[in-house]
């Protein structure tokens, strides 16, 4: 008797998820984010680790707890930048070759998101995109939409 059993696991997006563009430092944009009354970003003990292209790689990570509002903030980095081995390409200067990775495959034009757990009101929430408006060297946000995202599971720590 063959019984075929699927496990499918269901994930809680009850998360708001801002998409940023910056080529600021990530502790640059933590940094100016902590002016705000918003956040109060610490880099975290360990970043967020994934494996692809069968390397671990590593994307840096900010959080910040606020208890007396009953939400949690992260500042993830979405792009990486690795050395792959040279034994993959065929070059004559370089002994390894930098490659870009990205936590969220789909969305590579964003250079940062910003994981917003917990309540937040919707004046808030405007006046955060007001104040990212107002941030030298960053690029116009956008909220995302969680559904449409098939790597989601990789916010999910």
């Amino acid at each position: 008797m063959k019984h075929n059993l699927k496990l499918k696991i269901d994930y809680d997006l009850n998360f708001l998820l801002i998409g940023i563009r910056s080529e600021i430092e990530d502790y640059q944009f933590a940094y100016f984010l902590n002016k705000s009354s918003f956040f109060k970003f610490h880099r975290m003990i360990t970043d967020i680790s994934y494996i692809i292209n069968n390397q671990k790689i590593f994307f840096s990570a900010f959080k910040d707890v606020n208890t007396d509002e009953k939400r949690t903030s992260f500042l993830i980095k979405n792009k990486s930048v690795y050395q792959e081995p040279i034994s993959n390409y065929k070059t004559l200067f370089s002994e390894s070759v930098g490659k870009t990775a990205f936590l969220i495959p789909e969305l590579k034009e964003f250079d940062y998101l910003i994981k917003m757990v917990g309540i937040w009101k919707k004046k808030e929430l405007i006046k955060l995109k007001e104040f990212l408006h107002q941030m030298k060297n960053v690029e116009p946000q956008t909220n995302i939409k969680l559904k449409k995202i098939k790597s989601i599971n990789n916010l999910v720590f």
